[in-house]
């Protein structure tokens, strides 16, 4: 009986037909010499092959241009030929997976050239055009090779669609007749016995304007339709395995819940692994680890360390793709589509050490491993051949003719082998490594002989990190029905002594896979020591299972360094500053003192509710590469609360501005730039711009389409205005400007001023508003917080020559009228609010709050208009008045310490101001307030709030007022 989860089991070896083996001598691979060959494959040890496009092509892009998916390539042989090969591969318990291209045909295949003809029942086969404006943005994905993706046809008239190259036209998937016809190709093969299907480029089947072309719904709902046809006429048993060249959160939907693919290629993991062997540093890898969990229990990721066209860096950020630039392909000739066009073992310069420590991982990690043909003995590349054929040239097999690929003559063949240099066939050959017991081949089938044991384990099994405080060594368990390994990697060149935390597994004996050599038992943490690029596998068996045991002796720990403090913090930033941001770059020690510098400045910020105990980087953004300026996002922990911030940092050479909180050793100030209205100007222009950035978690995305000045000024910490522009940045991450994006179109009052644009943090389905902008009426804005400050001042400042007696109401009422017209003014309009808010967000239990004070407000020319809304929430419409209330009487106080001879004045003008906001609030509402006498309470809590958030002698005075006002009350407050 099938197991239908065999391909988690799988160990798949990836070929071309024409470059394996040829038998009939024309120079090309075939069926015949493939099936001849299936010895060699069986005893390396792999259980899977996976074909590479073998159909009716012109060969313009190796075989993925098919003219024709019923048949085969003549030099590849018959239909004929093909069931031989497949019906021995199975006899050897082999299972074959080919290629089912989706997405486009070659120019030749007769679909294509009866669309082309004018009144063709085939034209809606392709996506055509009159124009070639349509679908604008969409990325070119071959750009060094296609100027764009639409090409005018001139028997058409029109111009067509392709994802890839010219010749490679799109499929019109709208069709639902372009379906049909790919189900019974795909019906055709498996109806002949082949095991799964690999879909090319599946991420591109629909085009939606407006969109990237991309991962649209669509698609995931025509995987899985490709899905239920597979099984309604199979059974289980047969596996579709996705290439989608996706972030992760954008590959997870195509397995969906169990009903889309049962296997993808893990993109995003792969460029990590070679961005963590040459860092020296286990981030990169545990980074997307972490990111590429939570895929269905049935479904299975598919590893590799490099495929037959490149090592792809389309999903690593701008940092990652320039470092692994420079460190593996520094020679331009071997760079390609954002990718580097080299074969696996020249990568890794040669280097065998390297060579099987990525193989320890492939073979190891939680997924089913891909070799790629020719890498088990390290074949290098020709970097001469055009496009990426360097990388497809023939198996070598011996030292002999044409490396043993063909005997045709020499100019006959479809590629030449690699000749030359120290990767020539002459020395890298399967003959020379078969009998050699220390070879690169020898090794990987002991390897897999290993893998296949326990096939089980690292297939199928759970994968926990295990956290050694080392960061050049990886460590982790895997574990399946009670049977655990251990495996450790040293990510290092130079020998490294670490700790492994293994309480938990006392008693237990760490027995080495390749020797069975039983190390000393567990008795709580675990030293190790490995050598260079070196790796152990440990099966941790019982003790008593054992018969004897070798002790050895164990090195001391080394001394820890402190780093001295001056005036500033200091950060020991020991190369760029990315590696304090980008989790894949992380430098761990750098990043926890940038970190707690950070957590002491922010706890003197006020637009934090508490001071933060625990500053975590969850996510940031390169947002300018010079002078570095990062978008960060935040999370903080402490006093009870967790906040998440959005914050600009930046690394600057000079100790300027508020916001500089720690010193950088080797030169240069970190600097947190909620205060500098230079970063909003910045921020604005870009944003006018489009802009688009993607970090390792998410899309950053935003637009501006209003006027754009040459400066804003700050108005406060998150909010800049300048000329008929405003720019309000969510330093709080509490869902309020997602309210507000969502909310404030729909509120039909004038005095609301609506967001035209924004920034946008964009993570699969996940969305959320960082920052918006929209326009401003003539004049000069400012805060209404500030507005109410210079009023009370004003106001003061007309009292301070008299004292507080009688007659005292008359004279407040004259010198603070403006302050108390905008308090009746906040009254009306908050009764307003609510009402519509109520509206537009259903009626439920409470009122939809404002959940936000003079904050929310901002005012132009003596008009006040509402800017933002708060976190949704529903409550009493006291708690709105209350931090209205709160905030009128602290810009009171806080004017009184610049005219102290009023202060006597501050609390009878608070008393009326409030009096005068609840009283137009119930006037403007026509009804009474429900439990207006809770509103003393109400005030002294948020009052105690306001004073732990922020050490200012303004809101102490506030909370002293209702601490005073609660004694007065006693019992019946």
């Amino acid at each position: 009986m099938v197991d239908p989860l065999w391909y988690k089991d799988a160990v798949i070896y990836q070929l071309h037909v024409r470059s394996f083996f040829d038998a009939n001598d024309d120079g090309y691979g075939d069926f015949e010499g493939l099936r001849q060959k299936l010895p060699y494959l069986e005893a390396l040890g792999v259980n899977t092959l996976w074909l590479m496009p073998f159909f009716q092509s012109p060969l313009r892009d190796d075989g993925y241009d098919i003219s024709e998916y019923y048949q085969i390539l003549p030099v590849h042989g018959t239909l004929e030929d093909f069931r031989r090969f497949l019906d021995e591969a199975h006899e050897r318990g082999m299972r074959v997976i080919v290629e089912l291209v989706l997405n486009h045909t070659s120019i030749d295949h007769p679909w294509f050239q009866e669309a082309r003809k004018p009144g063709s029942p085939l034209r809606d086969f392709y996506v055509w055009s009159d124009t070639p404006e349509k679908y604008q943005g969409v990325r070119v994905i071959f750009q060094d090779f296609e100027p764009s993706n639409w090409t005018f046809d001139p028997v058409a008239g029109a111009y067509y669609w392709h994802r890839f190259y010219h010749h490679q036209p799109d499929l019109n998937w709208d069709n639902p007749q372009v379906e049909r016809a790919m189900h019974q190709v795909m019906f055709f093969w498996a109806d002949m016995g082949v095991d799964g299907f690999r879909l090319d480029a599946i991420p591109y089947l629909y085009e939606r304007e407006g969109t990237s072309c991309e991962n649209l719904p669509e698609t995931i709902e025509a995987v899985k339709r490709l899905r239920k046809a597979l099984e309604e006429r199979y059974g289980p048993g047969k596996v579709l395995l996705a290439e989608a060249n996706m972030w992760p959160e954008e590959t997870l939907p195509y397995f969906g819940e169990g009903d889309g693919v049962h296997m993808a290629y893990n993109f995003p993991l792969m460029p990590r692994i070679f961005l963590a062997l040459r860092r020296e540093d286990r981030k990169p890898i545990e980074a997307m680890l972490q990111e590429t969990e939570g895929i269905p229990e049935a479904a299975q990721w598919a590893l590799f360390l490099r495929n037959h066209d490149e090592l792809t860096l389309e999903k690593v950020t701008e940092e990652e793709r320039e470092f692994l630039w420079e460190v593996y392909a520094p020679d331009p000739r071997y760079r390609i589509n954002l990718g580097i066009r080299r074969r696996l073992m020249p990568l890794l310069g040669g280097d065998r050490r390297r060579f099987e420590l990525l193989h320890a991982l492939l073979f190891t990690l939680k997924g089913s491993p891909i070799l790629y043909y020719g890498d088990e003995i390290g074949m290098g590349d020709n970097p001469f051949l055009g496009d990426r054929n360097g990388v497809r040239t023939p198996m070598q097999w011996s030292a002999d003719r044409n490396a043993g690929f063909s005997r045709a003559p020499y100019h006959r063949l479809f590629l030449p082998p690699v000749s030359e240099g120290p990767y020539s066939y002459h020395f890298v050959n399967v003959e020379a490594q078969q009998e050699n017991p220390h070879s690169l081949l020898n090794f990987v089938r002991r390897f897999l002989g290993i893998r296949n044991r326990y096939a089980k384990v690292f297939g199928r099994g759970a994968l926990r990190l295990l956290p050694v405080a080392n960061r050049r060594i990886l460590a982790y368990e895997r574990e399946f029905e009670g049977e655990r390994i251990l495996v450790v990697a040293n990510l290092s060149r130079y020998t490294q002594a670490f700790d492994l935390p293994l309480e938990g597994y006392e008693g237990l004996v760490p027995v080495e896979l390749f020797s069975q050599h039983p190390f000393p038992p567990v008795e709580g943490c675990y030293r190790l020591a490995l050598g260079p690029h070196g790796f152990a596998l440990f099966s941790l068996r019982p003790k008593e299972e054992m018969e004897r045991l070798h002790l050895p002796d164990w090195a001391s720990p080394g001394e820890e360094v402190m780093e001295a403090l001056e005036d500033l913090p200091s950060v020991p930033l020991s190369g760029g500053v990315e590696s304090l941001f980008v989790d894949t770059l992380v430098d761990e020690g750098a990043r926890a003192s940038f970190l707690s510098a950070l957590g002491k400045v922010l706890g003197g910020r006020g637009w934090l509710a508490s001071r933060p105990g625990r500053v975590e980087l969850k996510d940031a953004l390169r947002f300018q590469k010079d002078p570095p300026l990062y978008l960060t996002l935040l999370r903080l922990e402490g006093e009870g609360l967790v906040q998440e911030v959005f914050l600009p940092i930046a690394l600057r050479p000079e100790k300027e501005g508020p916001g500089v909180f720690a010193r950088v050793r080797g030169g240069g100030y970190l600097i947190e730039l909620s205060q500098d209205p230079g970063f909003y100007t910045l921020l604005l222009r870009r944003l006018a711009q489009g802009f688009e950035g993607r970090s390792l978690r998410a899309h950053y995305r935003g637009r501006h389409r209003g006027p754009v000045p040459e400066a804003l000024e700050l108005l406060r910490p998150g909010l800049a205005a300048g000329e008929g522009v405003w720019l309000q940045v969510g330093l709080v991450q509490d869902g309020g400007l997602d309210r507000t994006e969502r909310i404030l179109p729909h509120l039909d009052l004038p005095w609301i001023l609506k967001p035209g644009g924004g920034l946008y943090w964009e993570r699969g389905r996940e969305r959320r508003v960082l920052a918006l902008t929209g326009t401003l009426p003539s004049g000069r804005p400012q805060e209404a917080f500030a507005y109410a400050l210079r009023l009370a001042g004003e106001g003061l400042a007309r009292l301070r020559d008299h004292p507080v007696g009688e007659g005292a109401s008359g004279l407040m009422a004259d010198a603070l009228r403006e302050l108390e017209a905008l308090a009746r003014l906040l009254g009306v309009r908050l009764a307003l609010l609510h009402r519509a808010l109520r509206e537009a967000e259903g009626e439920g239990d409470g009122v939809p709050l404002l959940n936000r004070g003079l904050g929310a407000f901002v005012e132009v020319e003596g008009e006040v208009f509402l800017l933002a809304l708060g976190r949704e929430a529903r409550g009493l419409p006291l708690w709105d008045l209350a931090r209205l209330a709160y905030d009128l009487e602290r810009a009171l106080y806080l004017a009184a310490e610049e005219v102290p001879e009023a202060m006597d004045w501050v609390a009878l003008a608070a008393d009326s101001f409030e009096q005068a906001l609840l009283q137009a609030y119930q006037e403007a509402a026509q009804e009474v307030l429900e439990g207006l006498d809770r509103f003393p309470q109400i005030m002294l809590d948020l009052a105690q709030d306001q004073a732990l958030r922020e050490e200012r002698l303004s809101r102490h005075r506030v909370l002293e007022r209702w601490q005073a006002k609660a004694k007065e009350w006693g019992d019946g407050f």
